[in-house]
Order: structure tokens, then sequence, then C-alpha cells
């Protein structure tokens, strides 16, 4: 059974949670959501061993989620994943809000793996599952893996992701943290900005959540 130690910096102009997720057992990882190439990233990085970063996960296509996507993969490796409707956020700069905020970089072409609810990746002896929770932007997903969510900017501590951007919809996000306060059990809640949190802790103090029920 895959022993997950999860490691974080918030990276970036806009703080942006970033994730390393490593099996134990076989040092195999995936990144979440590199925002920028900085020093907290690399950081973050120095320890991950030649050829065992498996993918580069994308829960949206906004800038500060995606800036450093091309220098991890350039230095490290692995497959980068973002949900299909998101995809072309890596060449339009209007959905990707690159225009909007005046920031500027190199970004990879396209992904290597384009991604739809329910798809699974696998990793280490088991997968990591796709769930798709558009609002924040039409292609907005979390990953789940074990008793862990990779939230992005679907769900915060106590909050919900702004929804006034392009492909932005408050209806949908409303939608996408009633599936998520619908999971069985307890999880374990990263989200892309701010502090940690669970699952049981959104479903009794976050009013979207309460809402949504």
């Amino acid at each position: 059974m895959m022993k997950l130690k999860v490691e974080g910096y918030p990276v970036g102009y806009m703080a942006t949670n970033c994730y390393l997720v490593t099996d134990t057992q076989t040092d195999e990882c995936f990144i979440v959501d590199p925002g920028t190439y900085d020093a907290s990233l690399k950081k973050l990085l120095q320890d991950v061993k030649e050829g065992k970063l498996r993918y580069i996960l994308l829960t949206h296509g906004h800038f500060d989620h995606i800036m450093g996507v091309f220098n991890v993969q350039k230095n490290y490796g692995g497959k980068i994943v973002i949900h299909e409707k998101d995809a072309d956020c890596f060449t339009n700069e209007e959905k990707s809000l690159l225009d909007t905020f005046g920031f500027d970089g190199e970004l990879p072409e396209k992904a290597d793996i384009v991604v739809r609810n329910g798809d699974k990746l696998p990793f280490a002896d088991g997968a990591i599952e796709v769930m798709h929770t558009p609002g924040h932007t039409e292609g907005s997903v979390c990953y789940l893996i074990g008793d862990k969510i990779f939230s992005g900017d679907t769900l915060f501590y106590g909050s919900v992701g702004r929804t006034d951007f392009k492909s932005g919809s408050f209806e949908d996000i409303i939608k996408s943290v009633k599936r998520l306060a619908s999971l069985e059990g307890d999880r374990k809640v990263y989200p892309g900005h701010n502090m940690l949190t669970t699952l049981d802790n959104e479903r009794k103090h976050n009013v979207y959540l309460k809402d949504a029920k």
C-alpha cells in the first residue's frame, strides 16, 4: 500500500500552493500546480531522484498554476496533465489570464495527457483519480488519491474559488463542491491557496458546502 509524503510551498506572485507528493516506498512522485520556477520550487524538487517525477498535475490553466511547468519538465521530466477544457490555456493568454495580469514566461505548447472526469492515472501501486469540478474555470479538476484531495481553486478553507474570470460559473462551482461534500469519509484537502483543511471541517463550517447539501 502506498505511503505518501506531501510537501508544499506557496510559490510565485499569487502565493499558489504547489505540492510534491512522493510514494516513500518507490520514490515515485508527482507535482501539483507549479506556478513558477523559483527558489522555493527548486528547493521543493531538490531531492527528486532522476526519472522519478511521473506527472505534473494541473488543477486548471490559470497562469499562477502553470508558469513553472516548462522548466519543471525540462529539468525533471514528468508528463503534463490537464483537463481537456483547459488544455488550450498554454496558448490562449486571455483564458490563462496572462494578458490580464501582464506576466510573461515560457510555457509548453501542449499537455502530454488530457483528462476527463473519472480518468485514473496509474501511480505507484494505485491511481490518481480525476474529478472534474468546473466553476473556477470550465476545466478545473480535483485530484484524489487515498485520503487526499488536491482541490486547486475549487475548494478552499472556508470558501470556494472566485468565479468572475473567463469560463467561471458560480452555479457550476456550487455543483462541484456538492459533489466533493458527497464523497465518503473524511479527506485531507490541499487547496491551491491558503491553508490546508479537511473535508469534514468544510462540511461543518464552509457555508458553500452547507448550502450545497
